[in-house]
């Protein structure tokens, strides 16, 4: 238990807020559809989101510290892994039994969907699982699919996954107001692979600031902001969001304020923590304010 105890920071606890923030957009949908809210599958839906993402997390922490990839990088507050195998070699056995937990506690819940809901969830669940299992060690080397994973994890199977729960069936308008996130948690992801580039390089990964450097990533970032920009004006315009959900475009500004530090600065963007800091505020308060402007329309 002591070792399981110690074990707590390759969780990545303060990275675990964007799946109840996804879990919360989903509901805030349903309700603002006027769906009758169910506790229990709420519950369940926060506890399978909150655990997928320990599971990576972990996963992440266990096979970058056997590739050697943890000795050569360089951790930030936003990159890089907790450091904990680094100092603490002997818990990794342990890590591995919190990732397969949590991703056995996923499994779980999954099946009780299933059960309760039918094959609707089935696609959900097997397309998580993938990215679960295959993140660190196969995704992460093809530039594309290492760019959309994270947006498809969180933004669009947490949110779709969350209304679907609440309403059981599936929405068009949900996979539209999905993509909100989804671009904007590929652009979290995306930058926070700048400061690692070499020791990533060196351990045989191949994401995008690898294979078409730091400039290229960065106008990928801002054509994402920008869809993320157009998407929620377009949503509003057609009615599928209140307009009060244009509050949200100010997160989004963000990433233009911060755009310009990730072209010019690069690999060297881990000096100038104020601008990844606007990264991570604009991927976790647009779709936090976007949900709580739903709640209040409805």
């Amino acid at each position: 238990m002591k070792n399981l105890i110690a074990c707590l920071p390759a969780i990545r606890a303060p990275f675990l807020l964007l799946a109840p923030i996804c879990v919360f957009l989903g509901l805030s949908i349903s309700h603002y559809h006027h769906v009758e809210f169910q506790l229990v599958s709420f519950i369940l839906t926060l506890i399978a989101a909150l655990f997928s993402a320990i599971a990576v997390n972990c996963l992440n922490e266990y096979q970058d510290f056997h590739s050697g990839l943890d000795l050569i990088t360089t951790p930030t507050p936003f990159s890089g892994g907790s450091g904990l195998l680094k100092t603490s070699p002997h818990l990794a056995s342990n890590v591995l039994k919190i990732a397969n937990f949590a991703a056995t506690i996923v499994l779980l819940v999954g099946l009780y969907f299933t059960l309760v809901i039918g094959s609707k969830v089935i696609p959900l669940g097997m397309l998580g699982a993938v990215i679960i299992f295959t993140y660190t060690k196969w995704l992460n080397k093809t530039p594309f699919l290492c760019l959309i994973a994270p947006g498809l994890g969180f933004g669009l199977l947490i949110v779709n996954g969350s209304y679907l729960t609440q309403t059981l069936n599936y929405s068009n308008d949900v996979w539209l107001i999905s993509l909100i996130p989804f671009f904007l948690i590929n652009n979290l992801l995306l930058i926070n692979q700048f400061p690692d580039i070499q020791a990533d390089k060196k351990s045989g990964r191949n994401h995008l600031p690898i294979k078409y450097g730091t400039k290229i990533a960065s106008v990928v970032y801002l054509l994402f902001a920008i869809f993320s920009a157009i998407l929620l004006g377009v949503l509003i315009m057609k009615k599928v969001l209140p307009f009060i959900s244009a509050v949200c475009f100010l997160p989004l500004l963000l990433n233009f304020i911060a755009f310009p530090h990730y072209y010019l600065f690069g690999e060297k963007i881990a000096e100038h923590p104020n601008a990844m800091i606007l990264n991570v505020l604009s991927a976790n308060i647009t779709p936090l304010l976007l949900a709580i402007s739903l709640l209040i329309a409805s």
